[in-house]
């Protein structure tokens, strides 16, 4: 089993630097060459049937999400590997229910007939923004619930599954909605009995708890009877053991290829179900890669090449920045790569509006999909940076998404401190606030929405600490698209004791952020956006090349946290 893909054909690290057809060479991990390696091996190995399921997220982080329409990239891959199901995440909807349609219609037309489940998304009848996904649910083609036959005779009930924290954080997927997960699960259970299935597998994009949260999926197998296992998806969890909910095995194989999970279950004497064994592998240089899966994304990357990079006027390959060593994000902590993105936001939008200057960027550790790797060489390539801020599609169709801006009071900076206190222990580590030209001090000891004690604003090349009592006074700041689309729900995640209200330049408060999208150019027609990717190229060009290889170089900075976050003992 797999889950969140996220496009990450390649293996985890410098793409430059992956070779999977030999062994031992290089420090990379992941990549689907492996994967399909070790999957045969699996099937080669094993005298019992053995199936192979996705828990959904298996496009949008990387450069091959780009071919969706035109090759339906992560599909075919899927079809040669031989998934028996895969289900959908909510990154399936980036780019909107139509587009997700149309990647699917193109999979077919390229004959893959993979079962993709989905029983919880729900397509408008009335309206025609999720047509071309629609049709699939009216074909058949995309199923509530699957029935498949063994070898063996076996009969295995599926259902998938999209999670209720999944769906708030997916606004794309409209006009198309899901509807609860924990009755869409009940519902399709009581399906499955009634067609007389062995086992009943769930493929679940709800995701599991950590020490501190319990997840969604350990919340549907206590609350639905009857569902053997959850392969598991969303929370990109490694989990090494798997987990038990009553009658319920949980299993999830991390994130961005990997690692395959490898569990075995057997039947008692009674009819129950119970595990024999679980694994999970992680997918190293030891492992030699399947050569057609080499040769079809080696045939993937030549297409990006030619068709929209091109048109983006990069290549795959291209060298956009070098580091001195890895830059990456710490779950629930001020990260190196957070303020690197920050501050490339905020560069980026100075370099077209220093007239009106942006004082201070943030982004949401949910949006960082990726860490910078040095690997051996210490080169990034645009293949790289894009994995770091891949996500969504701008008004202009290009993909990204794109930087708005707009004006604050220090009461709103306040609350964007606050998420630090009092939402990102409730919700999780994807909450977490990155700021640029921000500092934030945060007493967690103090009492529900009052944690963040002061705010300081970079002013003068000093810290200047602000009034939070004022509601009047307005600073010009920028984040990302999604991020500010997603601002009118921190109210109801705190009882309205967390609320940033947009404003433009005279204080009027804005309810469609969509219309808050920085503009580089005013002067050509419609709106020129800056992506969440281009911002980082540009920034990354400001460096100095030491090397004289043509590389910009960030040498020691970043390499080390700022001191951005401070928490009062």
């Amino acid at each position: 089993h797999t889950n969140d893909w996220q496009s990450h054909m390649l293996g985890w690290g410098p793409n430059a630097e992956y070779s999977p057809g030999t062994t031992g060479d290089d420090g990379t991990v992941g990549g689907l060459a492996r994967a399909k390696t070790l999957i045969d091996e699996i099937r080669g190995a094993s005298t019992n049937p053995v199936v192979l399921y996705d828990a959904g997220d298996w496009m949008a982080g990387a450069l091959f999400q780009l071919l969706a329409t035109s090759h339906a990239a992560e599909l075919q891959v899927m079809q040669v590997m031989g998934y028996d199901a895969i289900c959908l995440g909510n990154h399936e909807f980036d780019w909107g229910p139509n587009v997700l349609g149309q990647m699917i219609a193109k999979g077919d037309e390229l004959g893959v007939t993979v079962p993709i489940l989905a029983s919880n998304t729900v397509p408008s009848t009335e309206d025609s923004g999720d047509d071309d996904l629609e049709e699939h649910f009216d074909s058949g083609r995309i199923q509530h619930t699957f029935v498949q036959t063994l070898d063996n005779g076996l009969r295995v009930g599926l259902f998938g599954l999209g999670g209720d924290g999944a769906a708030r954080i997916s606004p794309a997927v409209a006009p198309a909605s899901f509807s609860p997960a924990i009755e869409a699960a009940a519902e399709a259970v009581e399906i499955l009995r009634d067609q007389e299935v062995d086992i009943i597998v769930a493929l679940s994009h709800a995701g599991v708890g950590d020490e501190n949260h319990e997840g969604e999926d350990e919340v549907i197998a206590e609350a639905v009877d009857g569902i053997d296992v959850i392969v598991s998806g969303h929370s990109h969890t490694a989990l090494n053991e798997a987990i038990t909910v009553g009658d319920t095995l949980i299993v999830q194989a991390g994130a961005y290829t990997r690692y395959v999970g490898e569990l075995t279950v057997v039947r008692t004497d009674a009819g129950d179900w119970t595990m024999d064994a679980y694994t999970l592998h992680e997918l190293d240089d030891s492992i030699v890669g399947d050569p057609t899966i080499i040769e079809m994304v080696d045939g993937f990357i030549e297409a990006l090449d030619e068709g929209p990079l091109a048109e983006l006027g990069t290549s795959f390959d291209e060298p956009v920045l070098h580091i001195g060593g890895d830059i990456g994000v710490n779950l629930c902590e001020e990260s190196t790569l957070g303020n690197f993105v920050t501050d490339a936001f905020r560069y980026t939008l100075n370099q077209y509006s220093p007239e009106d200057p942006i004082v201070a960027a943030f982004e949401s550790q949910g949006v960082i999909r990726d860490d910078f790797v040095a690997g051996a060489s210490g080169i990034e390539a645009f293949s790289d940076v894009f994995r770091v801020m891949p996500l969504g599609i701008g008004l202009d169709d290009v993909p990204g998404y794109g930087l708005v801006s707009f004006y604050v009071t220090p009461r709103d900076l306040k609350s964007t401190c606050e998420i630090l206190g009092s939402i990102v222990p409730l919700e999780g580590c994807d909450y977490w606030v990155e700021p640029s030209g921000l500092r934030c001090h945060i007493d967690r000891d103090k009492s529900f929405g009052n944690t963040a004690r002061r705010v300081e604003l970079w002013q003068d090349d000093a810290w200047v600490e602000l009034d939070l009592t004022d509601n009047e006074t307005l600073h010009h700041v920028a984040v990302d698209s999604y991020v500010a689309s997603l601002m009118n729900i921190l109210g109801g995640l705190t009882f309205d004791a967390v609320i940033i209200e947009p404003k433009r330049s005279d204080g009027t408060v804005v309810e469609d952020t969509s219309t808050l999208t920085f503009d580089k150019d005013s002067a050509t027609e419609g709106v020129q956006e800056v992506k969440l990717w281009e911002a980082i190229m540009t920034y990354a060009a400001s460096f100095d090349d030491v090397n004289g290889d043509g590389v910009p170089d960030l040498g020691d900075r970043y390499l080390t946290p700022e001191g951005r976050i401070i928490f009062i003992d």
